[in-house]
This record gives C-alpha cells, sequence and structure tokens, in this order.
C-alpha cells in the first residue's frame, strides 16, 4: 500500500511537471522569436568543506553588452584567466561583460556554506545569469573534495560519476539553465532513466514512466528529475523536486502555480485561475478542489474539439496578460457564444455555480438596448432573466423561499417554486413544468413562456434581439 500512494503522488508530481516543462519550452519559444540573446554555459563546481568554488564559462556570447547577476551569496568575484582573452569583455567593476568580438568568457566565485554538517543542502540561485539573456545548454561537472559521497541532483541529465582516491567526481548535461542545486547524504538508486525524466527513489514498478517520458520528448521538454525520499526535506525547484510525503502534491502543485502566474501575468488573487490555465495546458485538472471544479465545468461544457481549440489559444498567450474575463473571452472566440463563468467565479470566491453560456447578440427592451442582459443558452433552450427585463417593463420581481412574485399595475403573478402551478390575478392554472429556473440565484423564464406569460414579442436578427411590451405595439398600432 505504501508503494501504492507513493506511485500516485509521483504521477501528481510528473503530471505537474510535465504541465510547467511545456510552459517553459513556450517561454522559450518567446524569448528567441522576440530577440532574447542566448548563450551556452559550462559549470565547474568544487565541493570543499567551507564552500562551493566556481568556475564559470560562458559561450556564444552575443556581441552587446551583458549584465551579470551574482548570486547574493557569492564571495570572491573575479576573471577566471582560463586564456588571455577569457576576461576581455569583463568590466572593471565585475558587473558586466562590455560590448566585444570574443563569443567566450569566463569567471569565478564561491558560494559560502551555513552549515556543512547538514544531512541535505539545497543551494538555491547559486550561479551567475546574465540578464535579458536566456540559456541554452549547460555542462556541469562536480568535483566533491570532501568525499562525502550521497548524491547530487540539479535536474540536468547525470551522464557519469565516478570515485577516485582522492575525489568523488560527477558530470550533467543537457539544454536549458541550472536555477538549484541540491545535495543529500542518503543516496538513492536511479529507477527510472528516460531521455527526459530521471526518477530516484525505492525500487518498484516504473512502466508508469514511460509515457511519462515519451510526453515531455514530445514537447521539446528540458530534462527534469524527482527524488522520492521520506528521510529528507521536501524541496521544489524549477527542474527537480524532493518528496518527502504525500503533502508533496500540494507543495509542487503550488510551485506550478507561481511559475503560470509569472509566465501568463494573472493578478496574484486570480489563484483559482492560474490553476485552471495549468488543467487546459496539461488536459487534467490540478490544484485545490475549486480549480478542479472549475475545470471539471469547463470540459463538460465544451466540446472535445472545441476544448483542443481552446488549448492552443491559451498556449498562443503565453507570455501576455491572462485574467478571468480575458478566459472568458476566450472561450467566447472559440465556441461562438459568450460566458461569465471565470468572471463570476472570481468575483464570487466560487466554483459552484453553473458554467451557462449567453447569447451574444444585443439586447433591446422596447428599443432600448441594455449591454447587462444575458439570455442563457441551455439544453437547447434560450431563457430570460426575469428581473433585468421585467424590471424595464414595470415589473416588479421579488421572491421567498415559497414563491417567486411578478408583478405590476393589472398583473400579478405567483410562482410556487415546488407545486406545478402558478397564480394569475387570484386565478390558479396548472403546467406540467415549470415555467422558469432558478440558475445561480437568478431566475430565469424559457421563452416561449416568457412570450406568452407577459405578452411579449421577441423579434430577433442576427445582431439584435428585440423584447416589445405588446401593449406598446397596440398603442403604436393605434397612434
Amino acid at each position: 500500500m505504501k508503494f501504492i500512494g507513493r506511485t500516485v503522488v509521483l504521477l501528481l508530481i510528473v503530471n505537474i511537471l510535465l504541465v510547467y516543462m511545456h510552459y517553459k519550452q513556450a517561454g522559450d519559444v518567446i524569448a528567441k522569436d522576440s530577440g532574447t540573446p542566448t548563450y551556452q554555459q559550462e559549470i565547474e563546481v568544487m565541493n570543499r568543506s567551507d564552500a562551493l568554488y566556481i568556475r564559470h564559462h560562458f559561450s556564444g556570447l552575443s556581441q552587446g553588452r551583458h549584465e551579470i547577476i551574482w548570486p547574493e551569496a557569492s564571495a570572491d568575484r573575479s576573471c577566471y584567466a582560463l586564456d588571455a582573452i577569457s576576461c576581455g569583455r569583463l568590466d572593471a567593476s565585475l558587473t558586466a561583460f562590455v560590448d566585444g568580438d570574443n563569443e567566450k568568457q569566463s569567471i569565478s566565485y564561491k558560494i559560502p556554506k551555513e552549515n556543512s554538517e547538514s544531512q541535505a543542502m539545497l543551494y538555491h540561485e547559486p550561479f551567475v545569469t546574465l540578464q535579458g539573456a536566456t540559456v541554452t545548454s549547460t555542462l556541469f561537472h562536480i568535483t566533491d573534495e570532501t568525499r562525502s559521497g550521497g548524491m547530487w541532483v540539479n535536474g540536468l541529465e547525470q551522464v557519469g560519476s565516478k570515485q577516485m582516491d582522492l575525489i568523488d567526481y560527477t558530470f550533467f548535461q543537457g539544454s536549458g539553465g541550472v536555477q538549484d542545486l541540491y545535495w543529500q547524504q542518503n543516496s538513492l538508486p536511479l529507477v527510472y532513466e528516460g531521455e527526459k525524466l530521471a526518477v530516484y527513489g525505492p525500487a518498484g514498478h516504473t512502466e508508469q514512466f514511460e509515457a511519462v517520458d515519451a510526453a515531455l520528448k514530445t514537447i521539446g521538454a528540458d530534462h527534469s528529475a524527482i527524488v522520492i525520499d521520506q528521510t529528507s526535506i521536501a524541496v521544489q525547484s524549477q527542474r527537480f523536486i524532493v518528496s518527502e510525503n504525500a503533502d508533496i502534491d500540494k507543495a509542487s502543485t503550488l510551485f506550478l502555480t507561481s511559475a503560470m502566474a509569472a509566465r501568463y501575468s494573472i493578478p496574484q488573487q486570480e489563484r483559482l485561475l492560474v490553476e485552471v490555465v495549468a488543467s487546459i495546458l496539461g488536459d487534467k485538472a490540478i490544484g485545490a478542489e475549486q480549480s478542479r471544479q472549475a475545470y471539471d465545468k469547463l470540459i463538460v461544457a465544451l466540446t472535445p474539439e472545441e476544448l483542443a481549440l481552446l488549448k492552443e489559444v491559451v498556449n498562443s498567450k503565453a507570455g501576455q496578460e491572462m485574467n478571468a474575463t480575458i478566459l472568458d473571452d476566450l472561450i467566447k472566440e472559440v465556441t461562438g457564444f459568450k460566458t461569465s463563468y471565470f468572471k463570476t467565479a472570481i468575483q464570487k470566491d466560487t466554483a459552484d455555480h453553473l458554467f451557462l453560456f449567453e447569447d451574444t447578440r444585443e439586447v433591446r427592451v422596447d428599443g432600448t438596448s441594455y449591454a447587462d442582459i444575458g439570455i442563457v443558452l441551455k439544453d437547447g433552450k434560450s431563457l430570460y432573466p426575469a428581473k433585468s427585463i421585467l424590471s424595464h417593463l414595470g415589473y416588479t420581481v421579488t421572491a421567498n423561499e415559497q414563491s417567486l412574485y411578478i408583478e405590476k399595475e393589472g398583473r400579478k403573478f405567483r410562482f410556487p417554486r415546488k407545486e406545478p402551478f402558478y397564480v394569475y390575478n387570484e386565478r390558479k392554472f396548472d403546467v406540467r413544468t415549470s415555467p422558469f429556473e432558478v440558475l445561480s440565484d437568478e431566475v430565469y423564464f424559457e421563452e416561449s413562456w416568457f412570450r406568452r406569460l407577459f405578452l411579449l414579442t421577441i423579434d430577433k436578427t442576427a445582431e439584435t434581439i428585440d423584447i416589445v411590451n405588446l401593449s406598446t405595439v397596440l398603442e403604436e398600432v393605434i397612434e
């Protein structure tokens, strides 16, 4: 049972990594298409008792100036004189590589250790980056002069390792950059090794990882790694996750939503939308229960073809603003029908309301246009909102737990909420089906009932829906 539980958790994590890597790839494509500079890097790390000593080599640099972003914890920043020109573009203040033709430059620095006796260490953002530029590939060497053993993880593919008399050596390589570096004393076996995914942990069945690896390969994702170790701390980074227990699913979801929010410039208060967008791109509901509920309603409301098209449209918006109103508009673009589902979900902080489509045509009541009237399309029927329309025709609409009351001078209706009848001017009329529905706390009447009960004409064109009181029509005829 423990293995089954661990497998379920692991699959959830892998699914989240799959979605994140899909977004990351999209971001890299956008960077290249927009002319963002790129470069390759080789990082040599010497692990000593007091610090990580780093030699950092850059290649493929463009001729323009590159601002250097040093890690906050770095010390002893300097040129690394690999050859006569390896620091030729490094300015005197060590803040940038200045304009120049040499596409290769090298620097060195160290990251002091705070607790060298720990059984696990996470070095967060310990490596230099270049502002506004994208890393396309990384070669990564770790020479452990302490010979502490254990395992190193950075998300890149581990190509090889060797234990020697004086040092332990490990080599990684792969596409993309490296954000964090992790070490733990407990060395775990590699239980799955694919082209895009490595999983470390207790031995067990690995067939389920093959499909995940194939999916990562299909979208061209960078390599990622997962460590399952119940004795270690939980860690989440761009390219690897260390799982301590089942709570890692929640933690990794939070990590994913942060990445999605940054990618799409989603307002911080719209967490539900962040998780729904990730679900759309990953073809699977993730995140909090409310977000899962919203996504489940979306996939019921749309056809498979519409959902696939929505996924394409949402993916094409990577790097742009995204909010609830925009997502509603994208659904309209795909289906041809308006919805306010996600806008309402954010405003009311709930996903319990119905996912409804609205007629997009202009609604006019007695010749006046009203943008706030939404005629709902449900089960092949057009449903008209009672209060927002009838109030413009002189009616008052009120309700209690038992009945709905719609009244104006000379015309009074009472509609019981449960019994199959209605009362008009003190006269009772039996019905087989209720003439109204309550949707998300709003009362709607089916079109034929709406016409007949309230003496209306409803004329439709491709652009408009005209609702006219028959008494108004009669007055016009008399005149």
